[in-house]
């Protein structure tokens, strides 16, 4: 009878702490870090360098699971890159499970018993021995999901479309499968950025041929999991970009690093409907100043499901083309249909720059509504590094310092262009220095909005 034996850790102590009290930490601290407000998703292309490196990138995918039980864990696919042997087909290994410094992760031998029974898989255990690309999500999905089993698939030549239907052949709802890779590898700062576009739109697009012609180590696994995605009709959402020179590295040699959820098709709910929220809002504004108590957040939720989802906006109101209210959420924190009413109300009646907006005004008013991306933090060497790499018109930006904090939507570039005058002024409305940005090198977070205006 053969017994099957435990995978060893590999690179604990060096892609990330081999002590599980730091490396429990260090998780942790990534994942707080990491915006909320993405559902669990289907599938996720997720990063695997050094967590120094990477790991706030993964932290952002990682962060939208959720916590499974001993009675019902979770079914993981690992897609893997061979980094150190070479291989013929895919490896499911020859292990009743991976251990990390957190624990043993179990195998599922169903899964990988009815694998091997497929042409182009092996138990070669040389290809997962020293590979990192699979062994550094464990501890993530240990923190994370907490009970779940693991089907680890290491490939090597093989096509994606080719692994795709070796994968579906197994794959279930309600499991998750998770391509590993990095994108652009040891390129300078702006050309890595320039080649990772490429990634990101071929992502965006679900277009596995597109991703088949990039440089990302990882690609036949995320062509594989494009293919499914393609075959099941899933929608995909970025959650995080950036590269080792945004992080722990310099600008001169850098790799990139993504996180992208993927998930179902929602067909039996309408989605909301963006050009209708200003119209929402002043709905509910008409109203609320009349006396009445408005409209309910329950009754969006029963028209369309995404009501129920976080979501984080502005509202603004103008008047002639003068500011007249702003107020809104940073971060996804409610339902987007609680955000929506409740944000309407205070830029009306609580900015407290202004008089509360009266019922008869509303009709000389211009409604706004701003809807958010998770906020990222914003790495930077110093303040001309800040100037160079802020976007004008696309960045909002949030600014922290002291325990002081303001925030410009991306629209304020229209009447603040220059970046030296935009950060100036966004210093001053957090109560600090007009210069702080340059002097006191505070905390930067950047993100976009989509803008509703009526």
């Amino acid at each position: 009878m053969n017994v099957l034996g435990v995978r060893q850790p590999a690179v604990a102590g060096s892609f990330y702490p081999g002590d599980p009290v730091a490396l429990r930490t260090m998780i942790r601290q990534l994942l707080d870090q990491a915006p909320d407000g993405h559902p669990p998703p289907c599938a996720m292309v997720v990063p695997h360098a050094g967590y120094v490196y990477s790991g706030y990138t993964a932290a952002c995918g990682y962060r939208t699971l959720a916590r499974a039980t001993a009675d019902h864990p979770l079914r993981v696919f690992v897609l893997s890159p061979s980094h150190r042997v070479a291989l013929e087909g895919i490896s499911v290994g020859d292990y009743r499970a991976y251990l990390t410094p957190l624990g043993e992760v179990p195998i599922d031998q169903e899964v990988v018993q009815g694998l091997l029974t497929l042409p182009d898989v092996s138990r070669n255990t040389a290809a997962h021995q020293q590979e990192h690309a699979l062994e550094v999500h464990l501890p993530f999905l240990q923190e994370t999901v907490g009970h779940f089993t693991l089907v680890p698939i290491v490939f090597g030549r093989i096509s994606g479309g080719h692994l795709a239907d070796i994968v579906s052949q197994f794959w279930r709802p309600g499991d998750l499968l998770l391509a590993s890779t990095d994108l652009s590898h040891f390129h300078p700062y702006d050309t890595a950025r320039r080649l990772d576009s490429q990634c990101l739109a071929a992502l965006a697009a679900i277009n596995p041929q597109a991703m088949s012609q990039t440089e990302a180590c990882g690609n036949i696994g995320v062509c594989a999991l494009l293919e499914m995605a393609r075959r099941n009709q899933w929608r995909a959402e970025l959650a995080d970009y950036r590269t080792s020179g945004d992080t722990a590295g310099d600008k001169d040699r850098v790799v990139g690093y993504v996180s992208y959820l993927f998930y179902p098709p929602q067909t039996a709910a309408r989605p909301v409907a963006a050009a209708s929220l200003p119209a929402l809002a002043r709905t509910h504004l008409t109203q609320v100043l009349r006396g009445g108590t408005g409209l309910q957040a329950e009754a969006l939720v029963a028209q369309a499901a995404d009501w129920a989802n976080p979501g984080a906006c502005f509202v603004t109101l103008t008047k002639q083309g003068q500011l007249r209210g702003c107020i809104g959420s940073l971060q996804a924190h409610r339902p987007l249909a609680v955000d929506l009413l409740e944000n309407s109300v205070a830029a009306a009646i609580h900015d407290p720059r202004f008089p509360p907006v009266t019922a008869a005004e509303l009709a000389e008013l211009q409604i706004e509504v701003s809807l958010l991306t998770p906020a990222q933090p914003f790495p930077y060497t110093d303040g001309e590094d800040l100037l160079r790499r802020l976007q004008p018109g696309v960045h909002g930006v949030i600014l922290s310092h002291g325990g002081r904090r303001a925030t410009f939507l991306p629209q304020v570039w229209e009447q603040l262009p220059d970046p030296r005058t935009f950060l100036q002024h966004l210093c001053m409305k957090a109560g600090l220095g007009r210069d702080c940005w340059r002097n006191d090198k505070p905390d930067i977070a950047v993100y976009t909005v989509k803008k509703i205006v009526e």
